[in-house]
């Protein structure tokens, strides 16, 4: 397995961390280890270019692992208040939606889409809006929805790419 695949996985083995810390009330401590997951994304999406090691594990790995990650923590959220829960379901309509049409993708054409500009920002809203969230900053929530907004507009993308490529593949 690839050191960026790994590096992958270690965001994954916080997951459980960061809400047992979150959910016991140390949310500070969790707000930390969110930010090391979180810089982990970026790190290993650097090792795994600089040692020319992107693989398609790795292409379908990430994704899952950081919807896994705010999935988990919105959740906690949700738990202990601190999101509405239409919110939160509003998160995970796109979220959902992306996944299954990455997977439909992945066996129908054996194709894996890159990361676009509309999911990286979606991604990055939602990140801001976790940290702020975690450690209720002012602001938090409505981050949030603007993430849930620009979530709904990456999903119209990936659908759009997708449908194309079924288009191409009839033609």
């Amino acid at each position: 397995m690839s050191l960026a695949n790994l590096i992958t996985l270690s965001r994954g083995l916080m997951i459980a961390p960061i809400v047992y810390l979150l959910l016991t009330g140390h949310r500070w401590g969790a707000w930390w280890l969110f930010g090391i997951a979180c810089s982990t994304d970026l790190i290993d999406g650097m090792v795994a270019r600089a040692r020319n090691e992107v693989t398609q594990l790795g292409k379908v790995l990430d994704p899952i692992v950081d919807k896994a990650l705010y999935v988990s923590i919105l959740c906690s959220l949700l738990v202990l208040g601190d999101i509405p829960g239409w919110a939160f379901g509003l998160f995970l309509v796109p979220q959902v939606s992306i996944g299954l049409g990455a997977l439909l993708l992945k066996v129908r054409k054996d194709a894996i889409q890159q990361a676009k500009l509309p999911g990286k920002a979606a991604s990055a809203l939602a990140f801001v809006s976790i940290a702020f969230l975690l450690v209720r900053w002012p602001g938090g929530l409505e981050i949030f929805y603007a993430a849930i907004v620009i979530t709904f507009v990456a999903a119209t993308d990936y659908a759009v790419s997708g449908w194309k490529l079924k288009r191409e593949e009839i033609e």
